[in-house]
């Protein structure tokens, strides 16, 4: 076994736990008044949605993912962002923010 030598960092873990919105895709332009957010996300627990930096609200679970139902915005610009939260409601991770555009 190699020894550790003096300002050698120890190799970093690379972590299973993440949280990432599928849908929809960076810069998509939305056509219609509703639409479906897919979440993709690792561990057992829940997920949440959050757009436009607004309050965090819960996803439902169907066919491996994550889904929020997002209805009536208005048109223009938009971010989501979601985080995968365990069952005692701590945080495990956030996902990076989408930007999208609702164009009517």
């Amino acid at each position: 076994m190699a020894k550790k030598r003096r300002g050698q960092k120890k190799p970093r873990r690379l972590s299973s736990i993440y949280v990432v919105v599928d849908y929809p895709q960076e810069g998509e332009v939305l056509i219609g008044p509703d639409y479906t957010i897919r979440i993709g996300a690792s561990e057992k627990g829940s997920t949440e949605v959050s757009i436009d930096g607004g309050e965090w609200k819960k996803c439902r679970m169907a066919e491996g993912f994550w889904w929020y139902d997002w209805k009536h915005y208005p048109p223009g610009p938009h971010t989501i962002a979601a985080r995968l939260v365990n069952e005692k409601g701590r945080v495990l991770r956030k996902s990076s923010v989408r930007n999208c555009t609702y164009h009517p």
